[in-house]
């Protein structure tokens, strides 16, 4: 009977042992995918108490660069003096605050200056309350909203909408060139120089994809007007032709078509264009002298779709 007994309470025991294991097994299991983050931390009452205030943003999306911003006037308060840095505030995209030195650099590519917000790469230390102007650079280009928060446990948690963009490039100290002619819509075009090719050679590529120089009189002076063309609001343009148009002689050149070229000149029209761009156009014009690159001269551009012709005065 006590042989029975003690099997018996080994039976039980055993079971008691394997509910138990099974009941672990299910609550580890339930709880595996679930990230400790998802939840607010929880703020041991001797660490210091931090307050964020949003005292006003803008948000930038500006076709010069590749990315949105946030400028962002953020108050910190806390009961105690604050010692933490930037590289502590961190966005939802999992950007340190203190890794935005190549945004900086586009910026400053597209002669953006910061400073002109009076941006702060820097947070005071020892105070307990302070204001600071933060660029908070995104980078999903489609994002609707984006969080900032602090690597530290903090109940920071400052959501950002992104949907309405105030900011212009003006605000950042922009100024135009003021050899750029735009419509401020469509595009915006720039001549960057001209270069006298009479001692290059003049290709023409047929549609067969074979190529044979071209034979012009010894009066022919062939020029390359070479050009920048940048679309505005998503646009794509195409250079349709070229007129370059001397008002001394009275002499009208139109830009020659595509399937010419000069190696190393690469020739923008009939080019679909959709972003900043620039190539040559190539004149060939006649003259007895020996170069007509010190007269009165006017250079035209007509874009598909549009009857205007744009001009720029490059010689005066």
């Amino acid at each position: 009977m006590r042989r029975n007994g003690f099997i018996y309470v080994l039976i039980w025991t055993l079971v008691i042992l394997l509910i138990v294991g099974l009941t672990y097994g299910v609550f580890t299991l339930f709880n595996a995918g679930k990230d400790p983050d998802d939840d607010d931390p929880i703020i041991d009452p001797k660490d210091p108490v931090i307050t964020a205030t949003f005292e006003g943003y803008t948000v930038y999306k500006l076709s010069e660069v590749s990315f949105p911003f946030v400028i962002a006037r953020i108050t910190f308060a806390s009961d105690t003096a604050m010692i933490f840095g930037i590289d502590q505030l961190v966005t939802s995209e999992q950007l340190s605050l203190a890794q935005t030195q190549v945004y900086q650099d586009e910026l400053l590519s597209k002669k953006l200056f910061l400073s002109y917000q009076m941006v702060d790469f820097e947070l005071p230390r020892n105070k307990q309350s302070y204001t600071v102007n933060l660029f908070i650079p995104i980078k999903n280009p489609d994002a609707q909203k984006i969080t900032l928060t602090t690597k530290f446990k903090s109940n920071i948690k400052l959501e950002i909408d992104l949907t309405f963009a105030q900011g212009v490039k003006e605000m950042l100290g922009y100024v135009e060139d003021p050899g750029v002619i735009t419509d401020n819509e469509t595009y915006k075009l720039k001549v960057l120089g001209i270069e006298d090719l009479t001692s290059y050679p003049v290709m023409r590529k047929y549609d067969d994809g074979t190529s044979e120089e071209v034979t012009y009189p010894s009066t022919a002076k062939i020029y390359a007007v070479k050009i920048s063309v940048e679309p505005l609001n998503n646009n794509t343009l195409i250079v349709k032709q070229g007129r370059y148009r001397i008002i001394t002689s009275g002499q009208t050149a139109l830009s020659m078509s595509k399937e010419y070229f000069v190696e190393g000149f690469s020739n923008i029209i009939s080019l679909s264009i959709d972003k900043l761009s620039e190539g040559y156009l190539l004149f060939d014009v006649y003259s007895t002298e020996l170069s007509l690159l010190d007269q009165n001269t006017v250079f035209e551009v007509q874009f598909d779709g549009n009857a205007e012709w744009i001009k720029i005065t490059i010689i005066e």
